[in-house]
């Protein structure tokens, strides 16, 4: 293991290398040590991770946290292998040892049992010489043995130091075959894990990328930025927005019926928004037009003579007549006549008789310049097509039909009203009218991401079970979300309760312009006669709108009393269903 200065430029290298998109070249860093470098490298190709950490910063800083936890569990189970395996060495020397102490002492207790037996005491004092010379022999051999381990030790640390100091050189230190193989499968163990851990986790980013422009707003929104701990990114509520975001696409009428909702708009200051063209039959909105011309933006094509570039007026100039003064003596006159672009001294092309007089009594004379007639009438069949290169002057039209697309550009736009949905939740819900209910709270979402525009969900059904929950880009309305879109519907119909709370939602300056979305099937009882009475007149006077979605064929008398605009889902095969089952 190198220095702590060697695993910071390591360290710094992987993340500008995931910074760019890429991964660092595994010979060109020396941390962290293998086996688990090349592993931990092959799992962020697994995941496609380089792809994701280039473009949300918040997922880079996450995943750098997460290899420092895992190289730090690395180096603490190889720590533990290292110890174990020099134990085991250990202990195998302990067993050495005491065999040949056993084979000594028995000698000894032979050699004194057959002194006994001769019954001299010569033979005793043999035997203790030779036992004396045998420790000696054996003290020798032992220390023999410590002078080469500590020459070994000696050498071993020589190598490290060398190793240390060549910052770009891995540690060429030979590893046991048993401790390489140990260590191969603790790292190959930590690297699955994680790989396992985050694979789902990179499906549900692929799939909110798909779901919503852009994952940063939502990626920084928590005090931890990219929190792995909450389970956010690993809610199957993923997969049904997935499904719903299909079913969005496939109807492009929910999303027409979005942008529909909520009072306010028009020219604001600039910012980033989506893109409005004109189109006969949409709500009014703000478009470019060259009408209104405020500003240059850029080059076009046109026939106007006030907005053609220099060029185009260059050639203009040059089929226009040339005058020039007509002298009688022919030096002077070949002095004082322009040349033409054939020649140096040759004459240019006079006009006929065209003789004038100036202020000062001289004869003028016109002329034209070589491919005068070509220049001009050129220009006019430019002009004639409208194709003269121009300068691009537009600027913002207010109040004209305007259909709003998905693409985003910078724009004069003003925040666009609140939105207030209830979707019923009863149990006559149940197939694809809740796909359509749910598919309609994640439009409502998105667009709340893409116009900045507040929006609020109340989901009912029998008396008292109202579901509260504010729709916004952010983790905890995100994890609420998913939870929503994960349950089923059940239950009976209340209307009043939504429609009170959305009344007082309606109270606060924040909401004031908000118009409200009811999404039911129409089987709903009459509500009550005073809600009905406090909606005409917030209608009247504050001009508030309450549209209905109707996921049914049947249109019912209190829907028509209830709502300002009623609209019918049309499209059920778009979302597994048939006509006739609705």
């Amino acid at each position: 293991m190198g220095e702590l200065g060697v695993r910071a430029e390591d360290l710094t290298a992987w993340k500008l290398a995931l910074q760019k998109g890429t991964l660092p070249k595994l010979e060109e860093v020396s941390w962290p040590q293998e086996p688990f470098k090349t592993k931990f490298a092959d799992a962020l190709r697994n995941l496609e991770m380089p792809r994701f950490t280039r473009r949300y910063p918040a997922i880079l800083n996450t995943l750098i946290k997460q290899m420092l936890t895992l190289v730090q569990d690395f180096e603490a189970k190889m720590a533990e292998a290292e110890e174990k395996q020099q134990k085991q060495q250990q202990q195998q020397q302990q067993r050495s040892m005491p065999q040949s102490q056993q084979q000594s002492q028995q000698q000894d207790g032979d050699n004194g049992q057959s002194g006994q037996a001769g019954g001299g005491g010569g033979d005793s004092e043999e035997s203790e010489g030779t036992s004396q010379q045998e420790m000696q022999d054996q003290l020798e051999e032992a220390l023999e043995g410590a002078s080469e381990a500590q020459a070994e030790k000696r050498e071993m640390k020589v190598q490290l130091q060398d190793a240390d100091g060549d910052a770009g050189e891995p540690d060429k230190t030979e590893v046991d075959p048993a401790l390489a193989k140990a260590l191969d499968k603790i790292a190959e163990d930590i690297v699955n894990n994680f790989e396992q851990q985050m694979a789902s986790v990179m499906e549900n980013l692929e799939r909110g990328e798909a779901a919503f422009d852009d994952l940063n707003a939502l990626l920084d929104s928590g005090s931890e930025g990219f929190d792995l701990s909450r389970g956010t990114w690993r809610r199957s509520g993923w997969r049904e927005l997935d499904t719903l975001r299909k079913v969005l696409e496939a109807c492009p009428e929910l999303r027409d019926l979005v942008r529909q909702l909520g009072r306010g708009g028009g020219k604001g200051p600039l910012r980033r928004a989506p893109e409005e063209l004109e189109a006969r039959g949409y709500p009014p909105g703000v478009i470019r037009s060259p009408l209104q011309p405020e500003e240059v933006r850029g080059l076009t094509r046109s026939g106007e003579l006030s907005r053609m570039l220099p060029s185009e007026m260059a050639l203009l100039a040059h089929g226009w007549p040339r005058r020039a003064r007509a002298d009688s003596s022919s030096d002077e006159g070949d002095a004082g006549r322009p040349a033409q672009a054939g020649g140096s001294g040759s004459p240019p092309a006079f006009a006929g008789a065209g003789a004038s007089g100036d202020e000062d009594g001289l004869d003028m004379m016109e002329y034209y310049l070589p491919g005068a007639h070509a220049a001009r009438m050129l220009h006019r069949v430019r002009r004639a097509e409208r194709m003269l290169l121009s300068y691009e002057r537009t600027g913002w039209l207010e109040d004209e039909p305007a259909r709003v697309t998905s693409r985003m550009e910078i724009r004069p736009a003003a925040e666009l009203g609140p939105i207030i949905l209830c979707l019923d939740t009863s149990g006559s819900m149940k197939g694809a009218r809740e796909t359509v209910a749910k598919a309609l709270a994640l439009e409502c979402l998105r667009g709340a991401h893409r116009q900045r525009r507040p929006c609020y969900l109340y989901a009912f059904s029998g008396p008292s079970e109202v579901q509260e929950l504010e729709l916004k880009v952010d983790v905890d309305a995100l994890d609420a979300l998913l939870e929503f879109l994960s349950s089923s519907f059940m239950g009976g119909t209340d209307v009043d309760a939504p429609l009170k709370l959305s009344l007082e939602r309606l109270g606060q300056q924040q909401w004031a312009q908000a118009d409200i979305l009811m999404v039911t099937d129409g089987e709903i009882p009459q509500p009550d006669d005073t809600i009905l009475a406090t909606i005409r007149q917030q209608h009247e006077l504050m001009g508030l709108e309450v549209h209905g979605l109707l996921v049914s064929s049947n249109t019912s008398d209190q829907m028509k009393a209830l709502c300002t605009h009623l609209h019918t889902f049309r499209s059920w095969t778009a979302v597994g269903g048939n006509d006739y089952m609705y």
